[in-house]
């Protein structure tokens, strides 16, 4: 047995975190994205109205343009968020299949 007992916990290759719970960096990566008030604020604005202007996120949050755009950007990168650009805007709305996800990983 290639197992090493450290302490009570498994230190063997078959105990690595990774296996034990599959998609641990992705959700690691989801739950950074929503650790931030102005990124729940356009989450629960999303949730409210189902899609909205990128110029219209101001109305949720009192922050500046770049800032905004930040936000958006990491709730793009993480899945969070769906984009559909028409004409010079972009519309944002709430990915439902990685919502379902993201619930799907709380108790």
């Amino acid at each position: 047995m290639n197992r090493k007992i450290v302490s009570g916990c498994c230190s063997g290759p078959e105990c690595s975190t990774e296996r034990r719970y599959s998609g641990i960096e992705e959700a690691s990566r989801l739950f950074h994205a929503l650790a931030d008030e102005t990124r729940l604020a356009i989450l629960n604005q999303l949730r409210e109205q189902g899609e909205v202007c990128a110029c219209n996120f101001s109305a949720c949050c009192e922050v500046a343009q770049p800032t905004m755009s930040h936000h958006l950007k990491v709730l793009r990168e993480a899945g969070l968020v769906e984009t559909e650009k028409r004409g010079l805007w972009v519309f944002y709305r709430l990915n439902t299949r990685k919502m379902e996800e993201l619930r799907a990983l709380l108790p």
